[in-house]
C-alpha cells in the first residue's frame, strides 16, 4: 500500500504511533456499506466508503494521499 510506504519513509518504525485506521459499517447485512477513515496524529484525514472492507480501506488511503499531496507532505 502506497500510504504505508509514505509513512514508513517519513516516520520509520514509529509509523503506528502516527497513523491510525478505523472502519465502521452501516445498512442491512445484505447491503452493508463499509466506511474507512485514516487519522494522522489523531486528526481525521481520508475517508472512503464501499461495499467491502478492502475497497473502503483503499478509497480512504487514496483520499489521504490526495490530502497529503495538497499539503505537500507526500511524494510528488
Amino acid at each position: 500500500m502506497r500510504l504505508n510506504n509514505v509513512f514508513q519513509a517519513r516516520y520509520g518504525a514509529s509509523t503506528a504511533a502516527h497513523l491510525k485506521y478505523e472502519e465502521t459499517s452501516s445498512g442491512p447485512q445484505n447491503l452493508t456499506v463499509w466506511t474507512g477513515t485514516y487519522f494522522i496524529d489523531d486528526m481525521k484525514y481520508g475517508e472512503g466508503s464501499a461495499t467491502n472492507k478492502k475497497a473502503a480501506k483503499e478509497a480512504a488511503a487514496q483520499k489521504t494521499l490526495e490530502l497529503l499531496a495538497e499539503e505537500n507532505v507526500g511524494p510528488p
